[in-house]
């Protein structure tokens, strides 16, 4: 490998290392090396979470929904095949990914939904409903 190849990858490694120092977790030197690009949205009666995650099955996935906060877990691993002789670029993430999500308010933990379609996990969390209650009041006499 000549030089400039060598260079670049170090600094693609670099910026790569230099990117993960600000995430929360581990980083760069642990197992949560990989945070999951997601997008929320919020409708009338839920909020919604895409997941961007390609090559995860769906059995490696650990989904946690409470009151106001979720979590998603699980592993991407693929292994590289024998036949390489050298590595040009490593781009695609891979290990374990943990994400919490903070949610703005409550939600029905009982009728939250996933699925997962062309590598991305969608779920939704239906609000939870103020429930008010018209007390009457009497005498105690």
């Amino acid at each position: 490998m000549d030089q400039r190849k060598k260079r670049a990858l170090m600094e693609e490694s670099l910026a790569r290392m230099v990117r993960e120092l600000g995430r929360p977790g581990p980083g760069a030197f642990g197992e949560n090396s990989w945070e999951v690009p997601t997008d929320i949205y919020e409708t009338e009666r839920a909020f919604i979470v895409h997941l961007d995650l390609a090559g995860v099955e769906p059995a490696a996935i650990q989904v946690l929904a409470e009151e106001d906060r979720l979590t998603v877990s699980g592993e991407r691993r693929f292994p590289m095949p024998r036949e390489v002789r050298k590595v040009h670029r490593l781009e695609i993430e891979q290990g374990s990914f943990v994400r919490r999500i903070k949610l703005p308010q409550p939600i029905e933990v009982s009728a939250v939904e996933t699925s997962h379609r062309h590598g991305f996990l969608v779920i939704v969390l239906p609000k939870r409903l103020s429930r008010r209650v018209k007390v009457t009041v009497t005498s105690a006499g």
